[in-house]
């Protein structure tokens, strides 16, 4: 009677197979469902509409640029809504939309800028884009940092936005150039400079400044809110650079009310927190 010994070298590979299989058998995956994703993918739309938007300054193409811009500006007010309104909002989604905003209102309207005008300037005009690029990463990492420790937050910063955020930044920056396709007026490269140099100081600022998201609006705001929207949208079909141009002068004019009304809540928060202490 012949008996026959397995070779240790098939044992061993069997026994390996044999864990991996039990391993493979204990790991699920998770398979995400599509609605979960869809903010993921629009963020992402969004960053491609900012890179986009480069393309088109490459080729001089203004009017596609600050559409690109404007077309980021709109997905990224759409995605973190939709996210809160699917309940899958996430660290990995609020951190995707930090990196997408970067790019978005920061490096592609100032390579806008630089390919419009700052460019002549030379070593001046590539500082100044530097200058602002700095200033909005600096401003979207404040943002993020209170956005998880409130405490790092100022009392007012409830009620108002800290500094100018980054889609109005960003408008702000392209202002020369639209003022320009509108024809109410032109800017020097030295004026664009001037013009990106004090946006970007208003980022990083703590100067109160209009926030859409915390406008105490009502079911009564309803109504009016949505025709607001539809004539806005029918100014920009019929004269997107004036009615562009009008909406930057009506955020510039609004600062000094805003900063009116916050010494007023100052004003009301001062005596609460001494009677608190």
């Amino acid at each position: 009677m012949v008996v026959r010994r397995k070779d240790p070298v098939q044992k061993k590979k069997g026994l390996l197979k044999g864990r991996l299989r039990k391993k493979l058998g204990e790991r699920r995956i998770k398979v995400e469902p599509f609605t979960a994703l869809l903010p993921h993918i629009i963020t992402v739309t969004a960053l491609c509409s900012g890179i986009t938007g480069i393309r088109f300054a490459l080729q001089e193409n203004w009017e596609a640029a600050i559409f690109a811009i404007l077309l980021a500006a709109f997905l990224d007010g759409v995605d973190g809504r939709l996210a809160r309104l699917l309940g899958t909002a996430s660290h990995f989604g609020a951190e995707l939309d930090s990196f997408a905003d970067v790019i978005n209102f920061g490096i592609a309207p100032a390579f806008v800028m630089y390919f419009f005008s700052l460019h002549s300037l030379g070593n001046p005009g590539w500082a100044v884009i530097l200058f602002f690029c700095v200033c909005m990463v600096l401003r979207l990492a404040r943002f993020n940092v209170m956005a998880y420790d409130e405490s790092k937050m100022p009392a007012w910063g409830k009620h108002f936005s800290v500094g100018a955020p980054a889609p109005a930044a960003a408008l702000l920056c392209l202002s020369p150039l639209i003022f320009k396709l509108s024809g109410l007026g032109s800017f020097s490269p030295v004026s664009v400079a001037v013009v990106m140099v004090c946006v970007g100081w208003l980022m990083v600022s703590r100067v109160p400044t209009v926030s859409l998201k915390k406008l105490p609006l009502s079911q009564h705001h309803t109504i009016p809110v949505v025709l607001v929207v539809v004539i806005l949208l029918g100014c920009l079909y019929s004269e997107p650079w004036l009615t562009l141009s009008v909406t930057i002068c009506g955020y510039v004019l609004s600062l000094p009310w805003i900063y009116w009304k916050y010494c007023q809540f100052m004003k009301v928060e001062k005596p609460i927190q001494h009677v608190e202490n």
